[in-house]
């Protein structure tokens, strides 16, 4: 008898440079992340008619984020700079409310002047981790570290 495979941690989502949802193999296996890696995505990248929000009857359980909104037609200015970080802010704000997190700090900066990018740093019980979104008028790109 063949002994099933076990896995711990959430399934890692990755967003490619088509803005879709992509799931990374290793040996024929989906890649896992013991972090926020997922959560974050979806948290931050959640739109209404994301198909996981069909799945609960709960507000505060859907992913539904004014981020993608904000930056789908924005142009690089102090507006959507400080429009971004509060709407990361908020996306993220249930992290806090169920205790995940004790604190999330997001700033944002002007890479070049096509260009914004914003950090994300989310102060676990136990570590820290570091996400970078960076915004090139249309196309977004997000990466994460543990610190």
């Amino acid at each position: 008898m063949t002994e099933a495979a076990t896995y711990t941690g959430d399934l890692l989502l990755l967003l490619n440079e088509d803005g879709d949802w992509d799931i990374n193999y290793i040996n024929g296996q989906p890649e896992m992340t013991d972090g926020f890696d997922t959560e974050v995505m979806l948290a931050i990248f959640g739109e209404p008619d994301f198909w996981q929000n069909d799945l609960t009857n709960e507000p505060a359980e859907k992913y539904i984020s004014e981020f993608p909104a904000l930056i789908k037609d924005a142009n690089v200015s102090d507006k959507t700079l400080k429009d971004g970080i509060e709407a990361l802010r908020k996306a993220l704000q249930f992290m806090i409310d169920k205790g995940e997190a004790q604190s999330i700090d997001v700033t944002g900066e002007f890479l070049n002047v096509f260009s914004i990018g914003w950090i994300i740093v989310i102060m676990r019980p136990t570590a820290e981790t570091i996400y970078n979104i960076n915004w090139d008028k249309g196309v977004a790109a997000i990466s994460a570290q543990a610190a």
